[in-house]
């Protein structure tokens, strides 16, 4: 049955900060309640305040009202006040979370990070410590494919067996919208709250009014015939994801300035190192706003380097499994595709950090080698990889739809009652590769917390 922790389980005290834009959340504070846990929330805009108290009066919510550099001291009066022990939070580089995972670590406070997940779109992650390269499990990607091997192997008729979440764009983009309206309308009850998108929601939404229905009506139809004729040209080609440019995969966990940067590195090297008949196809990403226009980027890139513009392809939408399957190779910089392009097969590099840059799964060498040495991955490693990743950081489920919540909290209730910034040994007793964080009277400086949170 759900919610329901082993009763040898400690009793633990949560707090719970900034949440995705649903319900998920207020849902997961009434579980751990119900599970015999305390639980505290903190509402740092109108937004939480309706995914979560508006939901339940009963709830025990805190209004943080002041400014970013009054967070650190505001986090060590509740760490102590309500005896804390675990936090949870969803986005680890977020400016209100920075602080608080910083000085939990030093207070050896559990840190429990959500995040969307690392392989869709039946999983979501829950990582201890954080997400992706600040993942638990990064540290042994770069120079130890065998822990992967090893660790599989303890499991060998493991299997993925996630469950369908349902739900769609549509019930995403209503929560979406209904966060950041009161988010709006509540300004005034949290005239401090500094947000960690760079664009507005309003800019972001008439974008997408923009480009939906085109692409419904008009370049998903355009695209899958342009990638139809590529194939069926047989003219060797190679596939460019781009990522959101707002994305902090981007801006915290690679050396590039913008998408464009991206961009350009990948057409100058495809340009000097790529053969004549090769091309190069770049694809939008499905949530772009359509804020930049990337085609004429594109063609400015192909005139400076001197590419014939019929060999660089620029797609709006288009069929993505279908390009994996035929494509020589993909380039992209952490993007999530990468999973799924390693999952068919098909040879990777990765330009900045990301959690399958590992030896025998991604290519190690420059771009300006992907181009003629790239090798497919070994299937054997990829899926001890996927193995890992889900026992130790994804939970079955959903944020957004109520199928989805429902399975998501079920399943983090029994998490969050063990530790899971310890990873597990695949058996029903955890045997713990990390130390805990111990507890110290260091101070840190607010000004340079609020610096790192980008």
């Amino acid at each position: 049955m759900p919610f329901q922790v082993s009763p040898h389980a400690q009793k633990k005290s949560f707090l719970l900060l900034q949440g995705v834009a649903s319900p998920f959340f207020a849902e997961l504070e009434k579980a751990l309640i119900k599970a015999g846990h305390q639980s505290l929330k903190i509402n740092f805009c109108g937004g939480d305040l309706l995914s979560g108290r508006f939901f339940s009066t009963a709830l025990n919510h805190i209004n943080f009202q002041k400014s970013l550099n009054e967070l650190p001291e505001f986090y060590l009066a509740i760490f102590k006040e309500h005896n804390i022990t675990d936090i949870a939070l969803f986005g680890d580089t977020r400016p209100v979370h920075v602080p608080a995972i910083e000085l939990a670590k030093q207070q050896g406070i559990e840190v429990h990070v959500f995040e969307e997940g690392y392989f869709r779109p039946n999983w979501v992650t829950l990582d201890g410590n954080g997400v992706n390269a600040y993942s638990k499990i990064y540290e042994h990607s770069e120079n130890e494919p065998e822990w992967f091997l090893e660790l599989a192997k303890r499991q060998p008729d493991w299997q993925d067996e996630s469950k369908d979440t349902g739900g769609n764009l549509a019930i995403r983009a209503w929560h979406d919208i209904r966060y950041h309206l009161a988010k709006t309308l509540l300004k005034p009850m949290f005239p401090k709250y500094e947000t960690h998108r760079p664009d507005s929601p309003l800019q972001e939404y008439w974008g997408f009014i923009r480009r939906m229905p085109m692409v419904s009506l008009y370049y998903k139809r355009q695209s899958n015939q342009q990638i139809k004729a590529l194939i069926a040209s047989h003219s060797p080609f190679y596939l460019l994801p781009l990522q959101l440019e707002a994305d902090s995969q981007i801006r915290l966990h690679s050396d590039f300035t913008s998408l464009e940067h991206v961009i350009q590195t990948t057409i100058e090297s495809f340009a000097t190192n790529a053969t004549n008949d090769a091309k190069l196809v770049i694809k939008l990403h499905p949530l772009d706003p359509w804020f930049i226009n990337y085609p004429k980027i594109i063609d400015k890139l192909c005139t400076q380097y001197q590419v014939n513009s019929e060999r660089v392809i620029y797609l709006e939408a288009g069929n993505l499994n279908t390009l994996l399957n035929a494509a020589q190779g993909t380039i992209l910089v952490n993007s999530t595709v990468g999973t799924s392009a390693l999952a068919l097969g098909c040879p990777v590099i990765a330009l900045g950090s990301a959690i399958y840059d590992i030896p025998s799964l991604t290519f190690q060498g420059k771009l300006d080698d992907f181009w003629s040495n790239a090798e497919k991955p070994n299937a054997e490693l990829f899926q001890a990889f996927k193995q890992t990743y889900i026992q130790q950081t994804q939970i079955n489920g959903s944020f957004y739809n109520l199928k989805g919540i429902r399975m998501a909290v079920d399943s983090a209730v029994n998490k969050l009652a063990e530790n899971t910034s310890k990873l597990s040994s695949g058996s029903s007793s955890a045997e713990s590769t990390f130390e805990k964080p111990t507890a110290t009277d260091t101070k840190l400086d607010p000004d340079q917390l609020v610096r790192n949170s980008g």
